[in-house]
């Protein structure tokens, strides 16, 4: 399986992303947004009453390492600049606060050397004996990931969407599955033999790969949803384990068609991930219906 896992933002849309994560870490009254239409732009997009501003900046990628560094460095110098001369403007703006972090958030930090430079920005700010910097100023690189409680929660309400790794499923992939698991392909091979269109060994073969791949390609979602949103994962769980009981006994007692029982039980169990998990994009309902699906095949809840 190989996995691409780098989002590539446009400005605007990753400011808007953390200032959402910002309102939602410090909560109601506790951070302010400086808007930049009427009068602002200071070198900050926001600040905290605990006295750390904050500014946002996406490159436009994709970028070599060299080249990111280079313009998240001009960032900081551009906006430290404003952050000393717009002098009279803070204060205003900062009241009795005293600032101790001035923090970029970037999607992506992998420069040292931009820290150094950071360094340096803090004690240019410092030597500037600005009123509303306090004693212990610097200046730090963040990215989203010092926000991962903000981030569940705001995707649990469906205020910002799941991100999804996309990945593929190569038929080497599928071929070392089936090659490790015989004796549940079995159990996909008696039951092709049940689909009347399934008429070949082509065709039965077909089947068993795609719902391999269809399975493995939902056992890496969940994995996904495990690591980074724990709690869509145990509603998930929860889900497919009380769907899971349902469908063993209906396949036992069910006297439809293998293909109707089939898409039926696709559809159903779709429209209980919907509603267990209701900001699920329609792109994961339907990769996690497959996944639950193939592995009902595979072992045996979904029989006929």
């Amino acid at each position: 399986m190989t996995s691409s896992h780098i989002r590539i933002w446009d400005g605007d849309d990753w400011e808007k992303y953390i200032q959402l994560l910002l309102k939602q870490h410090y909560g109601s009254g506790n951070y302010q947004e400086i808007p930049a239409k009427h009068g602002g732009d200071f070198g900050i997009e926001g600040y905290s009453m605990d006295g750390q501003v904050y500014q946002c900046y996406a490159a436009q990628e994709p970028l070599s390492t060299k080249d990111r560094y280079e313009k998240q460095r001009d960032k900081i110098t551009t906006d430290i600049g404003k952050f000393i001369s717009n002098k009279l403007e803070l204060a205003n703006i900062f009241g009795e606060t005293l600032i101790r972090r001035w923090i970029l958030v970037v999607p992506n930090s992998e420069s040292a050397q931009l820290m150094q430079h950071a360094s340096k920005k803090a004690r240019e700010v410092l030597s500037a004996h600005l009123p509303y910097v306090a004693d212990d100023f610097k200046v730090i690189i963040s990215t989203d990931s010092c926000f991962e409680k903000e981030i569940q929660e705001l995707a649990y309400i469906g205020s910002i969407d799941i991100e999804l790794p996309d990945v593929e499923i190569t038929s080497e992939d599928c071929d070392n599955w089936i090659t490790d698991n015989e004796g549940l392909v079995g159990n996909l091979n008696r039951k092709t033999r049940k689909i009347p269109r399934l008429d070949s060994d082509e065709k039965r073969n077909e089947f068993i790969n795609l719902i391999v791949s269809h399975y493995l390609r939902g056992q890496n979602s969940l994995e996904h949803f495990n690591k980074n949103y724990p709690d869509f994962y145990a509603r998930l769980e929860c889900c497919k384990r009380t769907y899971e009981r349902q469908l063993a006994t209906l396949s036992l007692i069910s006297d439809t068609s293998a293909p109707q029982h089939l898409s039926e039980s696709l559809e159903k169990y779709k429209a209980e991930l919907k509603e267990a998990v209701r900001s699920l994009p329609n792109t994961a309902i339907d990769n996690l219906g497959w996944e639950g699906i193939s592995d009902w095949l595979i072992r045996c809840p979904l029989d006929f």
